[in-house]
């Protein structure tokens, strides 16, 4: 969208949320400058990709765009398939540190905050639906033994095949994350404890097939313990949601581990 006027930018910003902004240096109102510094002094736009527009490229603006906190910028007449390729090129780099923020390292799934921001989306798309959402708690079983036994290469390696496995057996609106540790979480729009349960067993079946190998060459097989907590009849929040789950695979801890509690 565009903006005649820098009046009215924030409100804008929070209404459409932008992976970019555009800001003609030259606007009615704060310049393009003043913009960019009220922006990179709101820790919520601190990250927002912006380029600057500008008839004037001499040294003195120059100075004054990236002192103000600009990511670049164009001049005038600005031709299309530069601005293309600028704009192409910005976002590409937005993403992928977004996505270094964001994502475990190590299983590349979503980190906590940014998994329980995801599971807060699906909790309220699922409300608007009417439809039912997993929330589902995953705990590698006796995971400090294989470490001690096998070595932490051998663990890095169980935990690496655990996330791949659960990116790619969901669906892709299912939210999947690292929770810590040897500690997963899965949300399942639409789903119920039994065909989540059901869903949950094929990946534990897969993964107790899979040989691993440690440090010292000999092998290993694992196992995980799971609890799932179903809104709205478990509870319509993400805390009572996280809560019950967290209980429900201390209960499968408890009675055994190697299965799932509802």
């Amino acid at each position: 969208m565009g903006l005649s006027d820098s009046h009215g930018l924030m409100e804008a910003l929070a209404q459409h949320r932008p992976d970019l902004l555009l800001l003609d240096v030259q606007m009615p109102g704060p310049s393009g400058f003043d913009l960019c510094r009220i922006l990179r002094s709101t820790p919520e736009w601190q990250e927002l990709p912006v380029l600057l527009i500008t008839a004037h490229l001499g040294l003195e603006f120059r100075l004054a765009a990236f002192q103000a906190g600009a990511d670049d910028y164009l001049s005038k007449p600005v031709l299309r398939e530069e601005l293309r390729a600028r704009v192409q090129a910005r976002l590409e780099r937005s993403r992928l540190s977004r996505e270094r923020a964001e994502r475990d390292a190590l299983t590349g799934l979503l980190l906590r905050r940014p998994f329980i921001d995801g599971l807060r989306a699906r909790l309220a798309e699922s409300q608007r639906q009417g439809r039912p959402l997993a929330l589902c708690f995953l705990d590698v079983d006796h995971f400090k033994k294989v470490n001690d036994q096998y070595g932490h290469l051998a663990g890095d390696r169980v935990l690496t095949r655990l996330g791949r496995l659960l990116g790619a057996r969901f669906r892709r609106e299912d939210v999947r994350g690292r929770w810590g540790g040897e500690e997963f979480v899965v949300a399942l729009l639409g789903e119920t404890a039994a065909s989540a349960k059901e869903i949950l067993s094929r990946t534990a079946a897969e993964l107790s097939g899979m040989t691993f190998e440690g440090d010292a060459g000999e092998t290993f097989r694992i196992t995980f313990s799971a609890g799932i907590a179903v809104s709205p009849a478990d509870g319509d929040s993400v805390e009572v949601l996280l809560k019950t789950a967290d209980a429900r695979l201390y209960r499968a801890k408890a009675n055994g581990r190697n299965r799932i509690e509802t």
